[in-house]
């Protein structure tokens, strides 16, 4: 599964990688989820972009950096398979 995400520093930014993939997971499979478990994770692409911000344009200089990652994530999903049968 492949999700990108955008975010102000790293550890912000991996919790919105695994949001959206929690979310994609519950989109395509429809039956109870028991476990998810992500095997494997590669970061295909990060993208790193440095400003510099002023306070009144002229004070106190600040580095800010966004980080946006596109991101490869293996997960193990386990649910329950329910058939729906016709009650006679």
């Amino acid at each position: 599964m492949t999700v990108t995400a955008r975010g102000e520093s790293l550890q912000d930014l991996t919790g919105k990688l695994f949001q959206r993939m929690r979310k994609q997971i519950f989109q395509e499979i429809t039956q109870p989820i028991i476990h998810m478990e992500a095997k494997e994770v590669y970061f295909d692409q990060v993208d790193v972009e440095e400003t510099t911000e002023h306070f009144m344009l002229f004070f106190w200089p600040r580095q800010k950096r966004t980080y946006e990652v596109t991101a490869r994530i293996v997960v193990d999903v386990k649910y329950l398979n329910i058939n729906e049968r016709e009650n006679r």
